[in-house]
This record gives C-alpha cells, sequence and structure tokens, in this order.
C-alpha cells in the first residue's frame, strides 16, 4: 500500500488524469452529440447523468483529500466511493433496460429491479444537489415525495388523493419523464454546451481578461471604478449563471479595488451584488434559465433574448445611473487618481487581439441564435468550435508556431474541457432532482388549486396578483440557483397570472408572465433575510450583512418594479416602433424618478421627505398611466420640478 501510493504521489498526474476523465468525457459527449445525435435523446440523456454523478462524486472525494487529513477524510471518501459504484451500476441498468423501458413503460409494466434503480436515481440526483446547492434543495425534494405520498391527510388546497412510492419511482424514472423527462434533457443539451463554453472561456483566461479591461477603464471618466465593476459583473454574470457564484468571482477582484479607492465596503459590496445578479437576463446566453424557459414555452431562444433584453437594458441602466448619483454624493470621483500607476503595460493592440479570440465567439453566437435563430445546442456547438479555433490562432501568433505552444493549447483545451464537464455535472443533477418535484406537482393537481386559491384571495384586483405572485417568487427564491427558483415559480405561478389576467380582462402573453417570475426568482438573491448575492458580497469586504442588504436595497430597488412596468408596457417585450422606442425613453426615466425615491438623493442634493412623496406619485404615473400622453405628462412634471430648483445643483459631498 505504501509503495502504490508513493508511486501516485511520484506520479501526480495520473491522479489528476483519471479524475479528470469522466468530466472530459462529459464534455466530449455533449460536443459530439451536437454534431450528431448519436443516441435518443432519452438514452443521451441517462449517458449525460451517469457522467455528472461520477464526474461529481470524483470532484468531492478529491477536494474532501485536498481539504483534510487522510483520517478524517476517509469516511466521506469511502461514502464517494459507494455513490459512484452506486451511479455506475444504475446508469448501466438504464442502459441496457431502457428499449424495454420505451416499450414498456406506456403500459405501466416493471419489476422489483426497475423499482429498485428508479428510487436509487432519485436519490442519487437529491444528494448531488443538496450537497452542492444547499440542504434546502435536498430537503425540499424530499419534503415534496413526502408530500405526494401523504396528500390525503394534508388540508385545504394541499390535499389531493395521494401517490404511492412505488407510482412516484415510476413516474419518475421507469416511464422516462421525471430523471429523464424535458428538463433534464435540456440540462444535458442546451445548458451543458453554454456551461462547458463558459468553464473553457475562464481556463482560456477570458475572465482575467475582463478584469484586466475594469483595470485599463479605472481612471478614465469620473467614478470609473465602481462603473467598470458593473460591466464586468454584467457580461461574467450571462455566461456563469448565478447571483453567488458571479459575486464570488468578480468580486474578489472589484471589491477590493473600490475599497481601495475609499469606497465603503456596504456600499461596494451593494454594487457588486446588485450587478451580478441580472446577468443571468443579459442576452446572449442569460445564464441557463432562459434555455428552460424558451423549451417549456415552445418557442425559439432567440424569442426569449428578444424579449429580454430592453428590460436587461433598464436594469443595468438605472444601476449604472445609481452608482453614478453615490459618486457624485459621496466624491468618489476623486478617489481614481492611483489607477495611473497601476495601468497595464500591455499595448491597446495586444490587448484587442487577445480579446478578439472571445469576441468572435460570442459574435458568432449571437449570429446564430438571433439573426440565424438556430437552435441553442446548434449555435452553443460552433460557438465551442470557435473558440478552439481563434485560441489555437492567437497562441500561434502570439507565443510564435513551435512543438511547446502546441503542447500548451493541448494542456489548455483538456482543461477548459475538464472544467467546463466539472461545472456542468451538478446543474445536470439539480435539474433532475427538480424535474422530480415538478413532476409531482403536475401529478398532484397543486397547480390548478392554487390558481383557485389566489383568484378567491386577491378577487378583482390584478395588482394584487402580481404583488402576491412576487413575494411567492422571492419566497421560492430564497437561497436558490436561479435556474431552481425559476423552475418552481414558472411551473406553479406563470400560469396563474396568465389565467387570472384573462378573467381580469387584461391580457398577459405566456412570455411575459414567465419574464415576470423569472425576474423575482433572480431578485431573491438580493432579498433578505437571505440575499445569496450580498452573503458572498460581505465575506470579501468584510463590511455588515444588514447594512450591505440595505445599500443593494437603495440601489437595487427599482430592479424590483422593472417586471411590474413590462406587464403593464408590453412594447418593453413585444418590439414595434415606434412604440417601443418611445416606452424605453418613458420608462428609463420613470426608472430614475423611483431610485431617486429609494436613494433620498439627486444629483448631490439630498431629496426632502415631501419631493421623495411626489417623486413617487411620479413614477407611478409614468410607468402605469393609462395612456401615453398621461405617462409624458408624468416626465413633464418631473422636468419642471427639475427646473423650478435650478437644474442640476452644485455637488455636494456628505459623510459617508
Amino acid at each position: 500500500m505504501a509503495n502504490l501510493r508513493g508511486f501516485i504521489e511520484r506520479h501526480s498526474w495520473l491522479r489528476a488524469a483519471a479524475i479528470g476523465a469522466p468530466a472530459v468525457l462529459l464534455s466530449v459527449a455533449v460536443i459530439a452529440y451536437a454534431m450528431r445525435s448519436y443516441l435518443p435523446k432519452q438514452l443521451f440523456t441517462n449517458l449525460v447523468l451517469g457522467l455528472s454523478l461520477v464526474t461529481y462524486f470524483l470532484g468531492r472525494a478529491r477536494a474532501e483529500v485536498d481539504d483534510a487529513d487522510g483520517r478524517s477524510s476517509r469516511p466521506l471518501l469511502l461514502s464517494c466511493a459507494l455513490l459512484i459504484v452506486l451511479s455506475i451500476a444504475a446508469v448501466a441498468y438504464v442502459h441496457l433496460a431502457f428499449d424495454r423501458w420505451l416499450e414498456t413503460g406506456a403500459f405501466v409494466i416493471y419489476n422489483n429491479a426497475d423499482l429498485i434503480t428508479g428510487g436509487l436515481l432519485i436519490v442519487l440526483v437529491t444528494v448531488v444537489t443538496s450537497d452542492k446547492f444547499g440542504h434546502f434543495l435536498g430537503a425540499l425534494v424530499l419534503a415534496t415525495v413526502l408530500y405526494g405520498v401523504g396528500g390525503p391527510y394534508l388540508p385545504s388546497i394541499l390535499n389531493h388523493g395521494g401517490l404511492t412510492l412505488e407510482t412516484i419511482v415510476f413516474k419518475n424514472t421507469i416511464s422516462l419523464q421525471g430523471v429523464y423527462g424535458f428538463l433534464t434533457q435540456i440540462a444535458a443539451t442546451w445548458v451543458a454546451i453554454f456551461v462547458i463554453f463558459a468553464g473553457i472561456v475562464r481556463m482560456f483566461g477570458g475572465f482575467d481578461l475582463i478584469l484586466e479591461l475594469t483595470e485599463r477603464l479605472e481612471g478614465s471618466f469620473s467614478g470609473a471604478v465602481p462603473q467598470t465593476a458593473v460591466v464586468s459583473s454584467m457580461f461574467m454574470g450571462t455566461m456563469m449563471g448565478g447571483a453567488g457564484v458571479n459575486v464570488a468571482a468578480t468580486g474578489s477582484f472589484t471589491i477590493p479595488l473600490m475599497q481601495e479607492r475609499g469606497i465603503l465596503g456596504k456600499h461596494a459590496g451593494a454594487i457588486e451584488s446588485v450587478a451580478s445578479t441580472a446577468g443571468q437576463v443579459l442576452p446572449p446566453i442569460m445564464g441557463s434559465a432562459a434555455f428552460i424557459m424558451a423549451d417549456i414555452l415552445g418557442i425559439a431562444f432567440a424569442d426569449v433574448a428578444i424579449a429580454a433584453a430592453i428590460p436587461a437594458f433598464l436594469y443595468y441602466g438605472v444601476t449604472s445611473y445609481g452608482v453614478y448619483q453615490w459618486s457624485i454624493w459621496y466624491d468618489w470621483e476623486s478617489g481614481g487618481s492611483e489607477a495611473e500607476d497601476s495601468a497595464p503595460e500591455k499595448s491597446r493592440t495586444e490587448f484587442f487581439v487577445q480579446g478578439a479570440q472571445y469576441l468572435i465567439p460570442l459574435v458568432v453566437l449571437i449570429y446564430l441564435l438571433i439573426v440565424q435563430r438556430f437552435g441553442p445546442l446548434y449555435s452553443g456547438l460552433y460557438t465551442v468550435l470557435t473558440l478552439f479555433a481563434t485560441r489555437f490562432v492567437y497562441l500561434q501568433l502570439h507565443d510564435g508556431i513551435s512543438l511547446s505552444t502546441f503542447r500548451k493549447y493541448l494542456r489548455q483545451f483538456l482543461s477548459g474541457l475538464r472544467h467546463g464537464g466539472e461545472s456542468a455535472a451538478p446543474f445536470v443533477a439539480l435539474l433532475a432532482a427538480l424535474a422530480v418535484v415538478i413532476n409531482i406537482f403536475g401529478a398532484t393537481g397543486l397547480t390548478n388549486r392554487i390558481t383557485f386559491a389566489l383568484s378567491t384571495l386577491t378577487g378583482a384586483s390584478f395588482v394584487g396578483i402580481l404583488v402576491i405572485s412576487m413575494i411567492l417568487a422571492l419566497l421560492f427564491g430564497l437561497g436558490m440557483p436561479t435556474p431552481a427558483a425559476y423552475l418552481l415559480v414558472a411551473t406553479i405561478i406563470a400560469p396563474v397570472i396568465v389565467e387570472l389576467g384573462a378573467l381580469h380582462s387584461i391580457v398577459v402573453e405566456p412570455i411575459t408572465a414567465h419574464m415576470f417570475v423569472f425576474y423575482f426568482a433572480l431578485l431573491s438573491a438580493l432579498t433578505p433575510p437571505v440575499a445569496l448575492a450580498v452573503a458572498m458580497a460581505i465575506n470579501i469586504s468584510g463590511s455588515d450583512f444588514i447594512e450591505t442588504a440595505l445599500a443593494s436595497i437603495r440601489l437595487g430597488g427599482p430592479t424590483f418594479l422593472i417586471p411590474f412596468v413590462f406587464v403593464y408596457n408590453p412594447a418593453l417585450i413585444f418590439w414595434s416602433f415606434p412604440e417601443t422606442p418611445i416606452a424605453l425613453l418613458v420608462q428609463a426615466i420613470g426608472l430614475m424618478v423611483a431610485l431617486s425615491v429609494t436613494m433620498g438623493i439627486e444629483f448631490g442634493r439630498r431629496l426632502p421627505r415631501y419631493e421623495r412623496a411626489l417623486r413617487a406619485v411620479l413614477f407611478l404615473v409614468i410607468a402605469f398611466g393609462p395612456s401615453l400622453a398621461i405617462q409624458l405628462t408624468g416626465v413633464a412634471v418631473v422636468a419642471l420640478t427639475v427646473l423650478l430648483r435650478g437644474g442640476f445643483p452644485q455637488f455636494s459631498s456628505a459623510s459617508q
């Protein structure tokens, strides 16, 4: 044993290769499937699920070995080894039984081995979900199963006829639904290809380049440091797909940088939290939840991206405007003088050439998704292949044509595939576990009963329906990854908004309802008591959680109004001319007015309470006025109030 351990230590690359092999195979399997569908979709999903489970448990074991001594890590290592064996056995069994399940599943014919394997798969994906994304999600899956079994004993709207454990296992595995249904299929294809792309970009140095851009822009204009934090978080967020992960990645650089320039930790954390949260609504990638939305609605992803574009512009526009107001009030622009000393030595031409290797694949992605309207899997494939090509060309130009350059590229190529596979693996398990939850909700008729309950509760008020939907979406999203939060609220609440809107003679298109709940599932990352993005930010800034959360609400408060704005102004979702440009301009002004209410300052002047109250009323007129003439009247009154106090007042610096 000692000789074996010594051999492994001397040849550490063998261990790394063995641990990384399933992740590389996962990436290769997804890319190859995008080129050619070499398996039936459900059988391919089984392959990806198996590779994902093995990849995750191997990575978990490796992390434990790296973080702990041999004795303390032994129980977990044994557990991971057992889970890997069970994962391989379960997936192999499904592969062998697939044709039989496909033929006899519709007739509810199965045996005990089928039930054991199906139950094991549900347990495995729940274990990964709980371990990676928090025990709350694992408990949710368990609670949903108990809800399905205990329906006859539950009160009020929760009561239903009940499902047996055998039925739950059958409906979620043997019938090739649930764990093998549309949601996991999306995870294994659309979501996986873009998570892999983001992983490859990271290993190729793309995220480092974004941070370097932040350094270059620093000091080039007033308040540049916090503004570049907004921009870098925005671009990283569209690929990373998670507010907490985005804060951890970009905030580790931007928050200390802002603090070095005299910005308090609570403000630095708030700026990073708000900016990182909405990268997932920014086209072209939009994290991963947008791909799920497209499939649920049965529409092209390009339609989702187009619908999301203007609300995303409003989100980042009002956030940048709020940072600008803080920069004036706290005189942050005077803190950028040190930027000259830290300017990068790289020339602009060299920086542009380096950036082109990442920009070209994004242009290809936008062209294929938006212009050609190809599917996400096909578009993602050519984006990844383009990235491989541009990286190869860049290294040849930068390092010269040599064997060592090719070896460097090959190492980065394999590292990118490995990192991409490791990033995709837990998401596949997460969506498989959530598919079980959604399947049980559908089988018990919970959605229909919630629709009836909300209709009774809100009576004739459609605004009341939206407010309750907002609260439910925020509650469902507390502490959850955005795809998980969106799936839960979209399944239960989005159909409610459409149906009850029709009852009140208000036309709410399905994509508008889904975008509404998507936003609030997203914004739950800013909402106390959990406020996941804020929690990640204070770990870096060292500031107080409550102070940072309050600062986030002041800065990001108007973003909670954007979903209400586009429900009542559908031209922001469905583009038309000249309605959309006019609505964009008017609503941008309205959100700036709302920001002056939440922040209490405007162009270096503190607003008295009566003026903030007036601004709140004017925002309601601008955002929800029944006609364009009334909305424009609200805009005119805002302009008049600014002129009456003498335009833009002298900037005043206040104590932080």
